[in-house]
């Protein structure tokens, strides 16, 4: 709503802005849990393809891997020049094309079936779905008393997405075949696109402000939070696109049973996000521990896949702690960040993705390699386990960082500062 040319009615003026923002949260918490459903479908939606693609293509399953690395590839591409644009010019405008870019890679994607070609194309999706992950996040962070359930809420979508792109994807390609399951999903992303073209972000005016990303570089609790979020976030998605293949290999299962059973495990991830962000907001429990927490246990659970020992149980209690320990830290990650004082929300957000992302850029291939050399795929898991180790590490160092950078005591909860869109 604009505001009166005349100062007659400031007060009245202020309070229907305020107004207008109130009422345009839900759309905007559904409009950005839209979009991350349609970017996160594409972190496993080539899993359950693996041994088609392998057969069709004529790759090994290293070859596969590497459909995970060029797309993570290309979303770490494009983080900091996606946050930089959003500390520029705001986060709509660079979601809606972001959008647009991710439909176009993942039409084009399935047209010709070659590897070269798909790569390519693959990170052309990736381009878009960073811009639109940074995006998303920062206009999360933007909800002011709301921004932890918002946060919480967008991440969860995320595990929709994943979970949807190994529950479907079999589906998909029982209908189309492996090349209409990509087309479907590639116009999935025109329903982002349609819903920002009618949607404003309802939040303050945005204007430009100076862009440091040195000051990111240089930022100590830049760096503990992404290579914190890089054992839950990264190596989530490191496993993400191998676990159907893990249960089909591991216990017999056929491979359409195996991606059911593995997407249980990342929708359970809707729950436990946004509750993340619930517990920050009620205060039950800080930041910091939170995601201390979180890459702990993620790291265990992947340590009891690795175990030698074929034990269903075992499965069942490692699936869950990974479900749980790569999705509640969601929220302080990213709250955090948008938070400290020296560094804008973008870049700071942009930057902790870029140094989450080696995990899911070279763990896959890694895993399929040692699989595809060894046939042993809990040998091939248990290659990413340090990455989690790393975490664990960064999680204890972020705490004294944080409250360095912010002036905040290490247990106050993750409430992103929405009134500064430079953080």
């Amino acid at each position: 709503m604009s505001r009166p040319h005349s100062d007659v009615f400031p007060l009245l003026s202020e309070d229907l802005l305020q107004q207008k923002r109130a009422s345009s949260i839900p759309l905007i918490i559904f409009a950005v849990c839209l979009t991350s459903v349609v970017t996160a479908v594409n972190y496993t939606n080539y899993g359950p393809l693996i041994p088609t693609l392998e057969a069709d293509l004529h790759i090994t399953s290293g070859q596969a891997g590497l459909m995970s690395t060029f797309l993570f590839l290309g979303l770490a591409a494009t983080y900091i020049p996606a946050g930089i644009l959003i500390d520029r010019i705001g986060p709509r405008y660079v979601l809606i094309g972001s959008c647009i870019l991710l439909t176009i890679g993942g039409v084009l994607l399935p047209l010709y079936p070659n590897l070269v070609w798909m790569l390519a194309w693959r990170t052309v999706v990736g381009f878009g779905t960073g811009g639109a992950f940074v995006a998303g996040a920062n206009i999360a962070s933007r909800m002011g008393k709301y921004a932890p359930l918002a946060q919480g809420l967008y991440g969860g979508s995320i595990q929709v997405g994943s979970g949807s792109g190994l529950l479907i994807t079999p589906l998909f390609f029982a209908w189309v075949g492996w090349r209409g399951s990509f087309l479907i999903w590639g116009l999935l992303g025109i329903l982002a696109v349609i819903v920002w073209l009618f949607i404003h972000d309802g939040q303050e005016v945005h204007a430009a402000h100076k862009i440091d990303v040195g000051a990111g570089l240089r930022s100590p609790s830049v760096w503990a939070l992404g290579l914190s979020h890089q054992g839950t976030f990264g190596l989530g998605n490191a496993i993400a696109a191998w676990i159907a293949v893990y249960l089909a290999s591991q216990y017999g299962l056929p491979l359409a049973l195996a991606a059911t059973l593995g997407s249980i495990a990342l929708l359970m991830g809707v729950f436990f996000r946004p509750l993340g962000g619930i517990l920050l907001a009620r205060r039950a429990i800080g930041a910091i521990p939170l995601l201390r927490a979180g890459t702990i246990v993620s790291c265990t659970g992947l340590l009891l896949l690795v175990i030698p020992l074929r034990s269903p149980l075992l499965v069942i209690v490692g699936l869950a702690a990974i479900a749980i320990g790569t999705t509640t830290p969601y929220t302080p990650v990213f709250n955090e960040a948008a938070k400290l004082r020296t560094v804008g929300k973008g870049v700071a957000q942009g930057l902790v993705s870029i140094i989450s992302c080696p995990a899911v850029i070279i763990g896959p291939p890694i895993i399929g390699l040692i699989y595809s050399s060894t046939g042993n795929i809990s040998l091939a898991f248990s290659s990413i386990l340090i990455f989690g180790l790393i975490a664990i590490a960064a999680s204890f160092l972020a705490g004294p960082a944080v409250r360095r950078e912010t002036g905040e005591p290490i247990m106050a909860p993750a409430l992103a500062s929405g009134e500064n869109p430079a953080g």
